[in-house]
């Protein structure tokens, strides 16, 4: 069996508590999670089996023969998430599991949920980019690897076609914020706005580890975290982005697509998996085609906010590990062709950018999408991604940011209150964490 991770991992890169669950959600396509048949594998994720993932296990099934797999999709929401992290603490038979954003994996990890892959990668050479710390796709602690990135998810701004053409406005192949806003200013007008939410400011900026200095204190005192605080509540009280009261009572944050199609702002930065809302003409009826521009850069930085995610992670408590590592390289190495149509682009695979562009935009692109800006934004400029790799109190640090986030766009309290008290508490964290 591959021993569990977090009993020696640093304090300064892991930390993080598994906050008590409390009852659980229901999980679509749940399985019964009583089979304890060593030949059967228990794999969860967020991606629908039909958008993929069946086609993978199909397929690991016929080159392992008596093997079977089942898997369980669970909704990658706050409840979906819940669900997952109580199975795993309470024993639910699940081999191999999907952990989407840097919160949940930190605190799967910290909770020694996670078993030690790093042998195992270092001994499959076809892997090797997972060992790389200065661009890093895994998380990695000394020896230990407990984690690997499957895609990469880079962010890029949609335009509605119909509302751009009309403001007279040219798609940019290149721009700057100032840029960006100038066009999300023209785009507010007749009842619409520009846009629902900047992109990460800071994170153009910064790049990976952006909420510490380089002595592992808090840098929320860095003015780009000011400068994005103080630009959003502007732009939403002047109604040019979408107001926060609305954005949190819809859920916004899960639903983006919904207001997009209807047309109530005409920019909207996403990634590549949001696309499949906007070909399916069944449940998002629209009639406007959909151009791709890149993220805007602030001050000669480029960062895109984007990253390295939906990480494949073994459980720590099961006793098939060795049959769940088989169809985790599986699932790294020929996963590429199945799972692009939930718009994933693999970080390996041999499939070229082309059918990659095809996978993700489907079938009838041209009718949907302005191809070429999408080949254009997301291969040829190839977008300076991400994987932040200095976690410590990770979670709760979100928590408080988006806690004073939420009342400094409700307009509640100032930018600089706002910030300082995320300045403040993070530190505090960190504090608290690095004492323990």
């Amino acid at each position: 069996m591959l021993p569990a991770s977090g009993l020696s991992l640093s304090r300064r890169q892991f930390a993080g508590a598994m906050g008590a669950a409390a009852g659980t959600a229901a999980v679509a396509g749940c399985s019964s999670g009583s089979s304890k048949d060593m030949d059967t594998l228990q794999v969860w994720g967020g991606i629908p089996a039909e958008s993929g993932p069946q086609a993978v296990i199909d397929r690991f099934q016929e080159e392992h023969p008596g093997t079977h797999v089942t898997y369980t999709r669970y909704v990658n929401d706050d409840r979906g998430n819940l669900t997952v992290n109580t199975a795993l603490q309470g024993g639910v038979d699940i081999d191999v599991f999907f952990t989407y954003g840097v919160p949940n994996l930190t605190m799967r990890t910290n909770s020694g949920l996670a078993a030690d892959v790093g042998d195992l990668v270092r001994a499959t050479p076809e892997l090797e980019i997972f060992l790389d710390t200065e661009d890093p796709k895994a998380l990695i602690d000394g020896d230990q690897i407990t984690a690997l990135a499957t895609t990469r998810i880079p962010q890029m701004v949609l335009f509605n076609e119909d509302l751009r053409e009309s403001a007279g406005i040219e798609l940019p192949t290149q721009w700057t914020v100032e840029e960006y806003l100038e066009i999300i200013r023209a785009l507010a007008d007749d009842g619409k706005y520009g846009t629902y939410v900047l992109p990460d400011l800071a994170r153009i900026e910064l790049g990976p580890n952006y909420r510490f200095t380089d002595s592992g204190d808090s840098n929320f005192s860095h003015p780009a975290f000011l400068e994005h605080f103080e630009l959003a509540a502007e732009l939403i009280r002047d109604g040019v982005l979408y107001p926060w009261s609305q954005a949190l009572a819809r859920q916004l944050e899960a639903y983006q697509q919904n207001n997009f199609i209807a047309q109530d702002f005409g920019l909207w930065t996403t990634a590549p998996y949001s696309l499949r809302f906007l070909t399916d003409q069944e449940e998002y009826p629209h009639d406007f085609k959909v151009a791709c521009a890149p993220v805007p850069t602030l001050d000669g930085n480029d960062w895109n906010t984007g990253e390295y995610g939906a990480f494949i992670q073994i459980n720590s408590k099961s006793p098939k590990q060795e049959l769940a590592w088989e169809f985790c390289k599986f699932w790294l190495l020929e996963s590429a062709q199945d799972v692009v149509k939930a718009g994933y682009i693999s970080l390996l695979g041999d499939v070229g950018d082309d059918e990659l562009l095809d996978g993700i935009l489907g079938e009838g692109a041209e009718e949907f999408f302005d191809v070429d800006s999408f080949r254009r934004t997301l291969f040829e400029d190839q977008p300076r991604m991400h994987l932040d790799t200095e976690l410590t109190a990770y979670t709760e640090i979100t928590q408080k940011y988006e806690q004073q986030r939420d009342v400094c766009w409700l307009l509640e309290r100032s930018p600089q209150q706002a910030i300082e008290n995320v300045d403040t508490n993070a530190q505090a964290l960190i504090d608290r964490f690095e004492g323990d």
